[in-house]
């Protein structure tokens, strides 16, 4: 089923989503990575993610981003809703008009979706639990500056005081615009984890070359002597997690099972 979701500044979004055989209150809702292309939220691909047993006790939504549409992407609106304060707004957006209110939320994000997933289920009382797959904890000006081999240090540094002077900018780097960049400087993904009380689950690449991955660690594990947050990381896997699906899928499940 498809469901187009009006948003704020005549934005919409289309949501795509399936009710569990069996009467469920119980909502998996999928965040997708930046370059997603569209998805429906059918029963096989929530069969895909978590294993055809644990699906039938869920709801699917999945959220796909304004512009993707099933067969094209308008990439004017993509790009002017590419911002964070956006991503997070419609995604609460999203949710509030689909989920019934007392249904349980369990928040499941992947790259992009994996950064919002924290603040996203602060500002939704619903969300029981989350988990983030090959998401970071910094802001991404930050995380590109670290990543940077020391011969290209001086040369992020410089595209990053640009960024910051010209914030609104829909000039590219690096396939984002700048105004993309700059909404996600911040390290909002690690200060609403520090505010979080619901159980996480952090699912990383020891290959990840994406995010800021010895930051990400660092961050997780203080953050995990006090808060009730899982941190499972996967060898020789990378940003993509091509051929890492299966045991994201056993994490998944394992989590799910325990909140």
């Amino acid at each position: 089923m498809r469901m187009t979701i009006s948003l704020s500044q005549n934005r919409t979004l289309i949501a795509g989503l399936s009710k569990a055989e069996k009467r469920s209150r119980d909502w998996i809702v999928f965040l997708p990575e930046s370059a997603a292309d569209f998805q429906t939220g059918s029963r096989s691909e929530l069969v895909r993610l978590i294993g055809r047993g644990l699906a039938a006790h869920f709801n699917f939504l999945t959220i796909n981003k304004p512009g993707v549409g099933p067969r094209k992407v308008d990439r004017e609106a993509f790009e002017r809703s590419f911002r964070r304060h956006y991503r997070v707004k419609d995604a609460l957006a999203a949710m509030k008009a689909v989920i019934p209110p007392g249904d349980r939320i369990y928040l499941v994000g992947y790259s992009e979706g994996a950064y919002l997933a924290p603040e996203i289920a602060r500002l939704d009382r619903r969300v029981m639990a989350l988990a983030m797959i090959g998401g970071g904890t910094r802001g991404w000006l930050k995380e590109e500056l670290s990543n940077a081999r020391p011969r290209e240090k001086a040369a992020v540094q410089r595209k990053i005081r640009e960024i910051q002077k010209h914030k609104t900018s829909t000039e590219k780097w690096m396939a984002f615009s700048y105004a993309t960049w700059h909404s996600y400087r911040e390290d909002r993904t690690l200060e609403a984890l520090k505010k979080l009380r619901r159980p996480a689950l952090a699912i990383l690449g020891s290959r990840d070359r994406t995010i800021d991955l010895k930051s990400t660690l660092n961050d997780l594990k203080r953050l995990a002597e006090r808060k009730p947050i899982q941190i499972e990381v996967l060898p020789r896997c990378g940003h993509s997690f091509n051929g890492h699906w299966a045991p994201v899928g056993r994490a998944l499940r394992e989590f799910l099972r325990t909140p």
